[in-house]
């Protein structure tokens, strides 16, 4: 690669950004490969027009791209006229101020917020000096993180709150979330809230409640990793679709998973997770939520049999044969036997 070119892409009004180590320690995945590829995309004058379409060339979503062009301009390693295709640019918002809080761009077919736009340096001087509380909060946030931000990460803590709405507290507890998953930068937890956002969340309460329920999912399927013996490998798309499915859709705690898992050795002999979602899939249908609904639920269902032995917390009698069946047609089938 050309000197011209290195200096094009990574110098910006002819000085190298500072604090580089601090800002690479912030760029996550997606960051570096973006500036590699403009990198690549660059002639050898430095010039990267028109960019290629980076979210086909990446695999990444035009909100993503866009993220990590922001991320780069802000950091002063690039100037403003890189964008993702025809997404929007940061720079182009800035000139439409009235547009700060409702900025969007389309992700999976559902509208989805880019991000908080990056203030000037003056503009986020004046805002600390007029708001005291938000001046206390940026310093509360820097006390969560354990670390002094520089002044790209302020201008996202404080955008969270000043211009997408979050309560203070909930950004704190975003970034407290991102500690503890061993991810404690700003642009990580600014992931975060924006998906928060995205589901209409922004007030403490519903915040933490749902960072709550994410860790509390988190944390079973650790626990149904163990139970099916996956150890440390990573888990299938297949796998990752229906732990999600049970834990995040459904709900449902280990007291209940364990109840599908011990019913499905009992009928087929072997911990399929397949068979075991088809159980709890049953349970969830029929309005059962926990444990003890599905304990209630097999003693009425016990009852009503007057008399005629049935398992306890167990499918029915056809059901579990279906299971049986579909189970051995599964296995013939995977065998290779005709």
């Amino acid at each position: 690669m050309g000197k011209a070119k290195k200096q094009a892409l990574i110098y910006r009004n002819g000085h190298f950004p500072e604090r580089l180590d601090e800002i690479l320690a912030n760029a996550d995945t997606n960051d570096l490969r973006v500036l590699i590829a403009l990198h690549m995309a660059a002639d050898e004058n430095g010039i990267v027009d028109p960019l290629p379409e980076l979210c086909d060339l990446l695999d990444l979503e035009r909100s993503e791209v866009d993220a990590s062009l922001k991320f780069w301009r802000g950091a002063g390693f690039l100037g403003g006229k890189a964008t993702a295709g025809k997404a929007e640019t940061s720079d182009n918002r800035k000139e439409k101020p009235q547009e700060k809080k409702t900025d969007t761009a389309h992700r999976g077919g559902a509208v989805a917020h880019t991000g908080v736009v990056t203030y000037g340096t003056e503009e986020l001087a004046d805002l600390l000096e007029q708001r005291s509380a938000l001046a206390s909060f940026v310093t509360e946030a820097q006390r969560v993180l354990g670390k002094t931000i520089n002044y790209y990460d302020t201008s996202i803590v404080v955008g969270l709150v000043d211009q997408l709405g979050f309560e203070e507290e909930a950004v704190l507890a975003i970034l407290a979330y991102a500690v503890r998953r061993g991810r404690a930068t700003v642009r990580y937890a600014e992931k975060i809230a924006l998906n928060f956002y995205d589901e209409g969340l922004t007030a403490a309460e519903e915040v933490v409640a749902r960072v709550h329920a994410i860790e509390a999912a988190a944390e079973t399927v650790s626990q149904i990793r163990t139970l099916f013996g996956i150890g440390s490998r990573a888990l299938s798309s297949t796998e990752k679709k229906l732990f999600a499915k049970w834990t995040e859709t459904y709900g449902y705690d280990m007291d209940v998973i364990r109840m599908a898992y011990d019913i499905t050795i009992d009928a087929i002999h072997a911990p399929v997770p397949k068979y075991v979602g088809t159980i709890l899939e049953k349970w969830y249908t029929e309005g059962l939520r926990t444990a003890r609904d599905i304990e209630e639920f097999e003693r009425e269902k016990k009852g009503a049999t007057n008399g005629i032995a049935t398992k306890s917390y167990d499918v029915d009698d056809f059901f579990e044969a279906s299971l049986k069946r579909s189970y051995e047609a599964f296995d013939q089938d995977l065998n290779g036997v005709k």
